[in-house]
């Protein structure tokens, strides 16, 4: 199959982790972000930021969520503050920056 050389500027970025409860047992968690696409060159300027921090990339990014629930188990709208809220996890902000890697990018196909 030929190969378009059209990309979308948007990309969904699966998320996906556990993190301990108040027993300290692992609780499964997974969540979707809709980031914009950077492209090689301005990933590359990112990385290369000693300053920037893999949160402050995932705030440049993110334009959406889907699957982050309120604490009635509710779905919580995307806001530029409920973001830094989720980052303020422990992990989270790295977990989110891979997945962004690995979703932005191509793929071998198995």
């Amino acid at each position: 199959m030929a190969f378009k050389l059209v990309v979308s500027n948007t990309v969904a970025v699966p998320v996906k982790g556990v993190i301990s409860d108040e027993a300290g047992k692992s609780v499964p968690f997974n969540f979707s972000l809709t980031c914009e696409r950077l492209t090689a060159a301005e990933l590359k300027s990112v990385i290369d930021s000693k300053e920037t921090l893999v949160g402050e990339v995932v705030q440049r990014v993110a334009q959406g969520w889907s699957g982050v629930l309120d604490a009635e188990g509710q779905p919580l709208p995307y806001s530029d503050a409920g973001l830094a809220q989720l980052l303020d996890i422990p992990g989270i902000a790295s977990l989110c920056f891979g997945a962004y890697i690995q979703a932005v990018g191509a793929k071998e196909k198995n």
